[in-house]
C-alpha cells in the first residue's frame, strides 16, 4: 500500500514517483497525448505550479520534485513542454483551481486512481521542502474537498508524511 512507502524522505518521494509512473505512465505511450491524457498533464502540472507558488516562492525542493516527476513519468517532449507551460501558468496564477478540478473530474470521475494520484502528487509537493505553509494548506483543503476526500484525510496524510505542518 501507499502507507508503507510514506517515509517522508528521499525514498518516500522516489516511491511516490514510481507509483505515479505506474498509474500514469501508460498514458503517454506513443509520444503523443490524447485529449484525456492532456487534461491529466495540464491539471497536474498547473496545480503543482499554483501550489509551489502558493507561499510566494518556489523552493529548490519543489522544483526538483516537479523535474523528477516529469523524468519519472517519461513524458514525451511535447507533453513535457505542455507540462512546463502549465506549471508556469499555475505559478503565475493564470489558472482557476475550481475550473481545473472540474476539467479533471470530467475526464476522471471521483474515486478513480488518477484522482488519488493527483492528490498524492500535490501533498508530496507541499511536503517537499519540509513544511506546509498556511497558503499551501488552504489550497490543499480546497483540493481535498473538490476531489471528494474527507477533510480529515488531509491532516492525517500530512502527519504521516512528516512535514512541520
Amino acid at each position: 500500500t501507499m502507507a508503507a512507502s510514506e517515509t517522508g524522505g528521499a525514498g518516500g518521494v522516489g516511491a511516490v514517483l514510481r507509483d505515479m509512473r505506474l498509474a500514469l505512465g501508460d498514458l503517454f505511450a506513443g509520444g503523443r497525448l490524447d485529449p484525456r491524457d492532456a487534461v491529466m498533464v495540464q491539471v497536474l502540472f498547473g496545480l503543482l505550479g499554483q501550489l509551489a507558488r502558493a507561499d510566494g516562492i518556489v523552493t529548490s525542493h519543489e522544483a526538483e520534485f516537479v523535474n523528477a516527476l516529469m523524468d519519472e513519468l517519461e513524458l514525451p517532449l511535447k507533453a513535457r513542454s505542455e507540462a512546463m507551460a502549465y506549471f508556469e501558468k499555475g505559478q503565475r496564477r493564470q489558472i482557476e483551481l475550481a475550473t481545473e478540478l472540474q476539467r479533471f473530474a470530467e475526464a476522471y470521475p471521483r474515486g478513480t486512481e488518477q484522482g488519488a494520484r493527483l492528490y498524492d502528487a500535490l501533498l508530496r509537493l507541499a511536503a517537499a521542502d519540509g513544511r506546509v505553509r498556511p497558503r499551501e494548506r488552504e489550497m490543499l483543503q480546497e483540493v481535498t474537498i473538490r476531489l471528494g476526500f474527507d477533510p480529515a484525510v488531509l491532516d492525517d496524510r500530512l502527519k504521516r508524511m512528516g512535514p512541520a505542518a
